[in-house]
């Protein structure tokens, strides 16, 4: 399977708990996969994903973290601190775009995940790990400068709405 990196148009914004981290190491190349289990989402399996603009995301069976070299924020999908059948955001703001990441936690597969907000919707990149992790999240470029009051709204691939915040 080749490398790819996944740099979408829009600038990346990424919103967890809004705590930044220090110590972050650069990323490595992901190697995402895509399955039938969900039309648009990337199937990882704990390698970094490179997100464009010196950020990567790193995800396993107890948490997903997201930063740069200048640092990282991990969240815990395990501790209960979410509960399931929620999403939650996190970003980061620079000075060539803000970088959103939504985390869902539930039951239901995730093939979507919007961020909306000041009259514009955002199209995440869902990712995921293979089978069955009870969780997804995604990432997204904003231009820079937050949206006011962004909503997040993750789909399943029937497009029926799994969560919203």
């Amino acid at each position: 399977m080749s490398k790819r990196t996944l740099v979408p148009a829009a600038a990346l914004l990424l919103a967890v708990t809004g705590l930044l981290v220090p110590g972050a190491a650069h990323a490595a190349d992901a190697r995402p996969a895509a399955t039938a289990e969900s039309r648009s989402a990337v199937v990882v399996a704990g390698e970094k994903l490179r997100l464009g603009h010196g950020y990567a995301m790193t995800l396993t069976r107890e948490e997903r973290c997201v930063g740069s070299a200048d640092g990282h924020i991990c969240k815990s999908v395990t501790d209960g601190n979410q509960p399931p059948g929620t999403v939650s955001l996190q970003s980061f703001g620079e000075a060539h775009g803000t970088l959103y990441s939504p985390l869902y936690i539930g039951p239901g597969r995730a093939a979507r995940m919007t961020v909306t907000g000041a009259g514009q919707t955002l199209e995440a990149q869902v990712v995921t790990l293979a089978g069955r992790p009870g969780y997804a999240t995604g990432y997204v470029w904003g231009a820079a400068g937050e949206l006011d009051e962004p909503t997040v709204t993750v789909y399943d691939a029937a497009g029926r709405v799994l969560a919203r915040y």
